[in-house]
């Protein structure tokens, strides 16, 4: 998937970005870092006072006002990092929801080339992922690491200042943490980045066992499907170990560091009380900031390995966000407006970035109200020539005319508004039937909706569910038959009333019985409206008023289906093969 993008992404880069989505709000967050250097300025004075007020007693001198400021130097860092914690999670709750509004509206847009190579499953992964991802760096830094890092920068100085022989062994203790850190991640990079395209492949092979079943079930393919399923999630562990075997290794390591450093603190410190003077309050301040430079390390180390974890994770979303939206529209695009529906190819090239399939020199016209026919075998480009009418893409050479207006000029939205589509696969959403009807059009009314479904033939099946327009249809429509779904696909179309109508293979799923009455619906729809038809079945391109035969994505025949058959060219060929001789076949088809 990652193949479209248009530069290597690296988690450098990605992290990068993903700071760039949290500033939007500039000015809460520097506010919430200032407010997390207070925090770190007074965590690290408490140890101090503390020192401070030792000495104090030990010699005898009033200790209450300094225990009175460390009490308020606590206070204070709890008050300012309860307030830093709350509007934390609030500030990146927000941006979170708005990187994932961001990656639906990004991925809806993007071209059929891209869905037809990505996964569903990846996809929504990658999304959820992905913005957690950013989530909880976002926070951890707001919430503690940011914190964690002035303390650490405050700290060493402090310590060189107040005795900077007891301060050598914390720079030895944090040498030991940043060595130990730099080994286990050269060590695992390479692992890590492998373990995600792991579960990468997973997710998107999950997701297609759920998307099918039925299948599965039907042909007992469930063992066998829950076999591979196995193996790579054992290929995953596999991957995983060796990762996580190294950053359990740093975690003893950098412990045992920590516990020999505060002992060192210890014996360190008693023989500097004995032979230069150093006080009992110096010795427990330095225990207090190796204590605290413990655990600041301890969670810089944790936020490391989740930078680390996250960061392929990232550049996945990144990949995807950096995808082509498909065709461009021109700063000057107007809006297409659509008098009469003369639609026109002229000189129409095109080829796949893959360099499959195509058109080559392309050229027709559909005039106002007419219904033109496709035809031709698989891969004559009878789909690619509705693609390009939708712009899915662009042509590489000659143009296409909508009432005299190139579409390469207009605005996306208004091109597509005049279109209206109604595929092999109805595409219904889980939702009520109401709302799957207005897809099409979200403010057509109640009457407008039943207006259409009567048009389409589907109010009497609607009438008979136990919630009329409400009835929920199921995931994909699986609570309708197929002739019902179809229905509803052409009450979508209707309530759209676009002047330009593409039927794409709508009837080849169908049975006799019920495609003629789904046909019928289609000439409700087709009435007064320029139509493209693609068909497999001659039956459904009979009452055409034109048919275009393409072979290798040129025409090869046009005109009428008698004159066609009559001709004994491809189309009679096709006619054929289909199992009816040419004269049946006139007669035949209805």
């Amino acid at each position: 998937m990652a193949e479209h993008a248009s530069a290597e992404i690296t988690p450098l880069g990605a992290y990068r970005r993903a700071f760039d989505i949290l500033l939007v709000e500039r000015v809460r967050t520097y506010v919430l870092v200032l407010f997390a250097v207070v925090v770190a300025g007074l965590q690290v004075l408490e140890p101090i006072l503390f020192g401070w007020a030792i000495d104090a007693l030990t010699r005898n001198e009033p200790a209450l006002p300094l225990i009175l400021v460390w009490a308020a130097a606590g206070f204070g860092a709890f008050a300012f990092g309860l307030g830093v914690a709350l509007q934390a999670d609030r500030l990146c709750h927000r941006r979170r929801l708005a990187a994932m509004a961001a990656y639906l509206e990004h991925v809806l847009r993007l071209p059929a080339s891209f869905h037809s190579e990505a996964k569903s499953g990846h996809l929504m992964r990658t999304m959820t992922v992905g913005c957690d991802a950013m989530f909880l760096t976002w926070l951890a830094i707001l919430r503690e690491h940011f914190t964690s890092l002035v303390s650490l920068v405050v700290l060493v100085p402090l310590a060189l200042w107040l005795n900077w022989k007891l301060a050598l062994l914390l720079v030895g203790l944090m040498v030991v943490y940043v060595a130990v850190n730099t080994v286990v991640i050269r060590k695992t990079s390479g692992g890590q980045k492998q373990v995600e395209a792991y579960f990468s492949e997973v997710s998107g092979r999950v997701g297609d066992l759920f998307g099918n079943v039925s299948v599965l079930q039907s042909f007992l393919a469930v063992p066998s499907e829950l076999v591979e399923v196995r193996r790579a999630l054992a290929s995953l562990l596999q991957t995983q170990y060796p990762v996580l075997n190294w950053w359990a290794v740093m975690s003893v390591m950098t412990r045992a560091a920590s516990s020999l450093s505060i002992v060192a603190i210890f014996a360190v410190g008693a023989w500097l009380r004995e032979t230069d003077g150093t006080s009992v309050g110096e010795i427990v301040s330095f225990v207090g900031f190796a204590n605290m430079l413990i655990g600041r390390l301890d969670q810089m180390t944790g936020f490391v390995m989740g930078l680390f974890f996250r960061g392929p994770q990232l550049v996945h979303f990144f990949e995807v966000m950096d995808e082509e939206p498909g065709p461009p529209e021109r700063p000057d695009a107007t809006p297409l407006a659509v008098t009469h529906g003369h639609v026109v190819f002229e000189n129409v090239a095109f080829r796949y970035p893959t360099g499959a399939g195509g058109l080559a020199d392309l050229s027709f016209e559909a005039r106002p109200g007419e219904t033109v026919a496709l035809v031709g075998p698989t891969g004559s480009g009878k789909s690619t020539t509705l693609a390009l009418l939708q712009r899915a893409w662009d042509p590489q050479g000659g143009r296409i005319l909508i009432d005299g207006q190139d579409i390469k000029h207009v605005t996306l939205a208004s091109l597509r508004a005049a279109i209206a589509v109604v595929f092999q696969e109805a595409g219904l959403f889980n939702r009520s039937i109401a709302d799957n009807i207005r897809m099409g059009r979200p403010e057509a009314t109640d009457a407008e909706v039943e207006h259409a479904a009567r048009l389409a033939e589907a109010h009497d099946f609607i009438s008979r569910k136990p919630d009329g327009y409400l009835s929920m249809v199921g995931e994909r429509g699986q609570g309708l038959s197929g002739g019902e779904r179809q229905r509803l696909a052409i009450a979508r179309a209707i309530v759209k009333n676009a002047p330009i109508l593409i039927l794409d293979e709508a009837t080849s799923a169908l049975d006799v019985t019920t495609e003629a009455r789904v046909q019928h619906a289609l000439d409700n729809l087709r009435e007064g409206r320029t139509t493209f038809v693609i068909a497999h079945r001659l039956s459904t391109v009979r009452a055409a008023d034109r048919i275009l035969v393409l072979r290798d994505g040129s025409v090869a025949e046009s005109g009428g289906f008698d004159e066609l058959v009559a001709r004994g060219g491809l189309f009679a060929g096709m006619v054929k093969a289909g199992g009816f001789s040419a004269a049946d076949a006139v007669q035949v088809v209805p």
